[in-house]
């Protein structure tokens, strides 16, 4: 493949995983194609637009800048800053935001004369109207509402926007139907129109009767996230599996599909999904190998090639843990919640719902859990957390499956799934004699306090030098004591010395399976493994003064509705000493 061609290809994968709402899939695909020499001013736009569509504004803009697109003359780049700042804008309120807003409809602006398209005209106009000065608004949207051509989806969907800008809702009705006919599957476009709708109704710069009208006329359709039976391929169980599968995709439509890939239920969705293009993300539990050994190939070998195939066809792939199994629910449990959090996380990305799909053996079903990982256990922890879910119903199923042995800890091991913190002080290295005994009382010492405040939730605590270790009962109070942590360190004591340098906190946080035993040498309790180490190789990494966090750490807050955080997508991060590369986001507190 020439070296066009192949920058061709890479511009048309990215803005297909964008159009279809899927910003990490996008950003992870343009950066690999850079990495591989693959390079091109609309790749970097497209490099850009992908963060920003993630919810990174503050990464969008120092990587817009760095990449120099502010210096083009083409118009997608040059309103991509206006993007940048509206969507930082409405992470604050007051002046902040307002000053924001106008840099924002600057940017548009400034592309708008440059180019005389409508985009960043109608953008412009909007923000404009969010800004209370309804006649510049007017001025600019006057002209879009008047064109009657329209060519696809964004011709209309602009020209409703106008419209309603215009106060003309009805008509702006009459075009979101029209564009509504034109969306087809592009769900990441429908939703960026349901957004800039909702921001104009919520601020009072549209009728926010006709403006929910159209935004629930073009909401895209909810994410599902699947689970199910494991059963051997073969027999009336499977065909009966399959034709009620596909009973239930003709009757509900998806945007995408999140969820595991385990021999019977799993495949024949994941199947189904592809068969109807629609978006496909796998989410495995632990190491491949050992995850095709203990779910796949204990319903019989046939089933491998069509693993291969769905993996193989899925928009991405995601591991809770790298880790290879060893034989408790720990793993399996990680997974699950780890598939449930990302579809919230995507659902909110593509401003609708998310909705569990669950195959159900009748018989089986109607026990009692009587563990805590599996099908009824899932259903169970969605509904807990507000979750609807679409059951479906299947006999006859073969379940008589065979499972390899595997590793298992010692008697008497205790492992359970916690949140664990990692943090230390960039500069410590800096530090003379003489400072060490104040870095202690005024930077250790503050954190000791903070992590009093939070009592018994902190299972485990250790320090050595400028380090800190902590395990602690659960994700949403991990995140609260790391983003303390940082909010009381923001100002260093001035007698460090380090004015002028770079200095403070970085701090790395997960969420994963901990053996709990005793230390033999030091004669206290130890928590340790192999997700243990993997945080460890965060923290070193993590950019000074931030919050870096998993994805199974940032999918458990979305999985428990704790929406006082940010999780914005930093990307797959290489770790220290060649730990191999880790998915990560930047966390931060949302603003009320």
């Amino acid at each position: 493949m020439g070296e066009a061609t192949a920058c061709a290809a890479a511009e048309a994968e990215v803005a297909h995983r964008l159009g279809q709402g899927d910003a990490l899939s996008a950003f992870d695909c343009a950066v690999a194609a850079r990495r591989a020499g693959t390079d091109s001013p609309r790749l970097r736009y497209l490099i850009v637009r992908a963060l920003a569509a993630s919810g990174d504004s503050l990464g969008a803009m120092h990587l817009y800048d760095q990449l120099e697109l502010g210096a083009s003359d083409d118009v997608d780049s040059l309103a991509l800053a206006g993007r940048i700042w509206k969507d930082a804008a409405f992470d604050h309120r007051g002046e902040r935001r307002t000053d924001m807003l106008r840099k924002a409809a600057a940017a548009y602006g400034h592309a708008w004369r440059v180019s005389g398209a409508s985009f960043p005209a109608i953008n412009a106009a909007s923000l404009y109207a969010l800004l209370g000065e309804p006649d510049r608004a007017a001025a600019l949207a006057g002209p879009i509402a008047a064109n009657g051509a329209a060519d696809d989806y964004w011709d209309q969907a602009t020209r409703a926007e106008a419209l309603l800008l215009l106060d003309r809702g009805d008509e702006a009705l009459l075009a979101a139907r029209v564009a509504h006919a034109q969306a087809g599957t592009r769900a990441g476009d429908r939703a960026s129109t349901c957004r800039q709708l909702s921001r104009l109704a919520a601020n009072g710069a549209v009728d926010a009767a006709h403006a929910s009208a159209i935004a629930e006329m073009l909401r895209p359709p909810p994410v599902g996230v699947y689970c199910g039976r494991m059963f051997r391929t073969g027999g009336q169980g499977e065909a009966n599996a399959r034709r009620a599968i596909s009973d239930l995709f003709d009757a509900h439509e998806f945007s995408a599909l999140i969820g595991p890939l385990a021999c019977g239920a799993d495949i024949l969705i994941a199947e189904e999904a592809i068969r109807r293009a629609i978006d496909l993300t796998i989410v495995l539990p632990f190491a491949e190998q050992d995850f095709i050994a203990q779910s796949v190939l204990s319903g019989g070998e046939a089933w491998r090639v069509r693993y291969v195939h769905c993996r193989d066809q899925a928009a991405m792939l995601h591991f809770a843990s790298q880790a290879g199994f060893v034989s408790d629910d720990c793993q399996f449990i990680l997974g699950s919640h780890t598939a449930m959090g990302l579809a919230k996380l995507r659902a909110r990305e593509l401003e609708t719902t998310a909705i569990q799909l669950a195959v159900v053996d009748p018989a089986v079903a109607a026990r009692p859990a009587a563990v805590i990982a599996g099908t009824n256990a899932d259903i169970a922890l969605w509904q807990e957390h507000g979750g609807e879910t679409l059951t479906i119903s299947v006999g006859d199923l073969d379940r008589n499956l065979d499972f390899p042995p595997a590793p298992k800890p010692p008697e008497g091991t205790r492992r359970g799934l916690y949140a664990i913190l990692f943090a230390d002080f960039a500069g410590f290295s800096m530090l003379g004699e003489a400072e060490l005994p104040l870095f202690a009382s005024e930077v250790m010492g503050p954190i000791g306090c903070i992590l009093d405040g939070f009592g018994d939730a902190v299972l485990f605590r250790n320090t050595w030098g400028d380090a800190v270790y902590a395990v602690i009962d659960d994700p949403a109070t991990a995140a609260r004591i790391a983003l303390a942590m940082q909010d009381r360190l923001d100002t260093l004591p001035a007698g460090l010395g380090l004015e002028g340098r770079q200095a403070g906190m970085r701090i790395g946080i997960h969420f994963g399976p901990i053996y709990r035993g005793h230390d033999p040498v030091v004669g206290t309790e130890l928590w340790y493994g192999t997700e243990v180490t993997r945080t460890a190789r965060i923290e070193p990494v993590t950019l000074v003064g931030q919050v870096y966090c998993t994805q199974p750490l940032a999918a458990m807050l979305a999985l428990g509705n704790a929406r006082d955080f940010n999780c914005d997508y930093v990307g797959k991060v290489g770790l220290a000493k060649n730990y191999g590369e880790l998915a990560l986001y930047r966390l931060s507190r949302r603003s009320a």
